[in-house]
């Protein structure tokens, strides 16, 4: 009879380093937040990695001390969960890590607010060239420092903060009524050919007139011209977004997450 082999759980170190990198490269779509922390935030990340047979299986991520992403095999979870002491914190995790890591955490809310029940179930959705319909029916412009004022006194400071920050790493587009910004989208994350698009907004009272695809259409524009590949996260029950992505050429792929505020369980 064979014997099991078991999990060994290790902290990310610069012995593995290049392994675990090269295991986050096979795909940057599922992995681009672990990818885009370690490159830009190192200082604020943790992460425990778990071999089988000295191949990686899975990976627990923990950003800034409350956001926490699970990725690999079902069996590699439990062992990693055994490494996180968190209180309470954010969860983005694979759809079939679900069981595993409730034994430790208990879901209290979604991480999207149009979400029913506790758990935001998420598409990842991607945009190819040949799939992008483009549907510009208002003004709109890239945004720039110079806009920042505008972008407080139309939004508030929190998205002043935001977009500030999307500028300096990558892009923020804005659509304007009568002069007024209405409407943003941005991208704060770029890793190498893949952009996400976040941070997609449009003030209560100018909502479903269209913004929302203006300005998405010009963002992913620029992108395309750049040569990225577009993708962005939707919550399944968020149906006016799913509808404005889906027209404008967005496809599912084949990764679907879930996010969920979590308390430990004692």
């Amino acid at each position: 009879m064979a014997l099991q082999t078991q999990i060994r759980v290790v902290p990310l170190s610069a012995w593995y380093e290049d392994k675990f990198i090269r295991f986050l490269e096979k795909d940057k779509i599922l992995h681009i937040f672990t990818i885009y922390d370690l490159r830009r935030f190192r200082d604020k990340t943790k992460v425990w990695i778990a071999f089988k047979d000295d191949e990686i299986c899975g990976y627990t991520f923990i950003f800034d001390n409350s956001i926490v992403h699970t990725h690999g095999t079902v069996e590699s979870i439990e062992p990693l969960m055994k490494c996180i002491s968190l209180e309470r914190a954010i969860f983005v995790i694979e759809k079939n890590h679900l069981k595993v890591v409730e034994r430790f955490y208990r879901p209290e809310g979604p991480t999207d607010e149009a979400s029913m029940g506790n758990i935001t179930k998420y598409y990842v959705l991607k945009l190819r060239r040949k799939d992008f319909n483009p549907l510009i029916k208002h003004c709109v412009k890239k945004l720039g420092i110079e806009d920042l004022d505008e972008v407080s006194e139309c939004l508030g400071e929190e998205w002043r903060t935001r977009i500030q920050n999307a500028i300096s790493s990558g892009l923020a587009y804005g659509a304007y009524e009568d002069e007024k910004l209405v409407s943003v989208a941005t991208v704060p994350e770029i890793v190498d050919e893949i952009a996400m698009i976040r941070g997609v907004f449009t003030l209560h009272e100018y909502r479903n007139k269209g913004y929302a695809t203006s300005v998405c259409s010009a963002l992913i524009n620029e992108l395309l011209n750049k040569g990225k590949i577009p993708i962005l996260w939707v919550a399944k029950d968020n149906l006016p977004a799913r509808k404005i992505y889906e027209k404008l050429g967005f496809k599912r792929t084949k990764h679907v997450l879930l996010g969920f505020k979590a308390a430990k369980i004692v």
